[in-house]
């Protein structure tokens, strides 16, 4: 295999560039490198990889037989006084080191990942975060040492594993950037809802990378179009169903029946659709359809019957 060249990764032989400038330049290139880091996640891990390659110089340089010189100061008119260079052993070690590491972030780490239809599924991810997924919804995810990358296809919960490294989740045109937290991301019919539980994130727009919104821990995102909504919610009731648990906090009978279809994978019919605007609360097993339309028939005159695909409800 050919060896690889600090230009197969444009963004680690940036990163080079800014270390030698900060190291050895003005204040004034300080002050520009720390707004380059701040500009993208990626500049971080790229920079503290490049970190970790020149601290392992005199080590690559030690096990190639090579003794560095002494660190030479430079002429003052060349450089300014006090300013040093790395000697030719010492800083080719640190090259190939850093060539080494261009080529690890070259190395892609893809896992698919998919709920049956007709139940929820949980999965640890390679990078140590887990995510919850809605019957029929699935994720990729792709991973380098520069960046976690996921594509959502459904409604997933991430409890994201803190690292240099950023957390994307990306769902039709909007894109969720975590900061090691525990969020939700649900896209259906064109429509995206986001809600942070704990930590931060910014959401954005995937195609542009335009931020959308910085919401705050128990505030809920909902975006359609052009249109981004903040509200408040009790994330906790929100995210409930990663235990198995519908918590409904008075909310009309057609929505909690469609939210329990989504979430157990069970076809649930009403019938008579004045039905639907009835009220119900209370804390529901998802694997307890019964028990769930018994209580809803404990409040109001409703009853409920099998049928070959799922239930069927109806006014007594």
């Amino acid at each position: 295999m050919t060896a690889p060249n600090l230009h197969d990764s444009p963004i680690l032989a940036e990163a080079a560039r800014w270390m030698e400038r900060a190291r050895n330049g003005s204040e004034e290139d300080r002050r520009a490198f720390r707004a380059w880091l701040r500009e993208r996640p990626e500049h971080v891990a790229a920079m503290d990889l490049v970190e970790r390659a020149w601290r392992e110089a005199p080590r690559a340089a030690a096990g190639r037989g090579l003794r560095p010189r002494a660190r030479l100061a430079e002429p003052a008119a060349a450089r300014g006084a006090g300013r040093w260079r790395m000697a030719g052993p010492l800083l080719g070690a640190a090259c190939a080191a850093l060539a080494a590491v261009a080529a690890w972030t070259l190395t892609v780490h893809e896992q698919h990942l998919a709920a049956p239809a007709d139940r929820m599924a949980s999965f640890a991810l390679a990078d140590g975060s887990r995510v919850w997924l809605t019957p029929g919804s699935a994720v990729t995810m792709r991973a380098t040492l520069l960046g976690r990358s996921v594509a959502l296809d459904g409604e997933g919960t991430f409890d994201v594993k803190h690292e240099r490294r950023p957390f994307a989740v990306t769902a039709g045109d909007v894109r969720v950037v975590d900061r090691g937290t525990l969020f939700s991301v649900a896209r259906r019919a064109g429509q995206t809802a986001v809600i942070l539980a704990r930590g931060a994130i910014d959401i954005e727009d995937s195609r542009s990378g335009a931020l959308i919104a910085t919401p705050h821990p128990g505030q809920q995102v909902s975006l359609a179009g052009d249109t981004a909504t903040i509200a408040a919610i009790d994330a906790d009731a929100a995210l409930a169903w990663r235990d198995g648990r519908l918590v409904v906090q008075d909310l009309p009978l057609a929505a909690v029946m469609a939210r329990f279809s989504q979430l157990s994978g069970v076809p649930i019919a009403l019938r008579d659709p004045a039905m639907g605007d009835l009220r119900v609360y209370g804390t529901y097993r998802l694997g307890d359809v019964a028990q769930f339309l018994d209580a809803v028939g404990a409040l109001y005159p409703v009853a409920w019957r099998r049928t070959e695909r799922g239930y069927e409800v109806f006014r007594r």
